[in-house]
């Protein structure tokens, strides 16, 4: 398995892909599957499968992850990530087709929805936001304690709810202009957390 790695000082770190392919380092996996396990949930759940179907296509995913990542090739297969995005798709519309759910089972709105499924574009699309969304999620989790409540409120309030930097000054009884310090200073913080993110899971 080709393996990239990337220089941080006196050491060369494997990405999270290269520690996967370690079946005794387990905090790679918690990693992974803290990073993916709701995207898969969510992707499954907008192609149509109940929510029982969803935690079994996100449980078969990373079965089938576990047993191929040793042999994942990026110069035959692509970007880890396609791989796992078509992965995910195929066991979702397998999963539509079982009798128990899809076709066998007699329910024409299932079949329908089958064959309405989005090409591999449009499932790209819904499955790059869903990761970007928990990128976003965990990144915000990380850093949450290296900042003061007042920073992150200002952050929050402005970047996330979206609501003005008048508007928050007035609520939290700070300058306009320490609002814009205190947002920025946590979106640079925010988006270096979800670089090193894409560091690790790209190849």
């Amino acid at each position: 398995m080709h393996v990239a790695t990337e220089n941080h000082g006196p050491e060369t770190r494997p990405t999270l892909i290269g520690r996967l392919a370690d079946p005794a380092c387990e905090q790679a996996w918690e990693e992974f599957v803290r990073l993916y396990r709701d995207v898969v949930y969510r992707v499954a759940r907008a192609r149509g499968l109940r929510h029982a179907d969803a935690e079994d296509v996100s449980q078969e995913v990373f079965a089938i992850v576990a047993q191929k990542v040793e042999q994942f090739d990026p110069a035959a297969k692509g970007s880890f990530r396609g791989w796992l995005r078509k992965l995910a798709r195929d066991v979702a519309i397998d999963r539509l087709r079982r009798p128990s759910i899809g076709t066998g089972s007699g329910d024409s709105a299932v079949q329908r929805q089958l064959n309405e499924l989005p090409a591999g574009e449009d499932t790209g699309s819904l499955w790059d936001v869903e990761v970007r969304r928990e990128q976003l999620r965990l990144a915000c989790e990380r850093i949450r304690d290296q900042f003061s409540d007042g920073t992150w409120q200002s952050f929050w309030l402005t970047a996330i709810k979206h609501q003005s930097i008048a508007d928050v000054a007035k609520q939290l009884s700070r300058s306009e202009g320490s609002i814009r310090v205190a947002r920025c200073r946590v979106m640079a913080k925010l988006k270096q957390e979800v670089r090193r993110d894409d560091r690790e899971i790209s190849l």
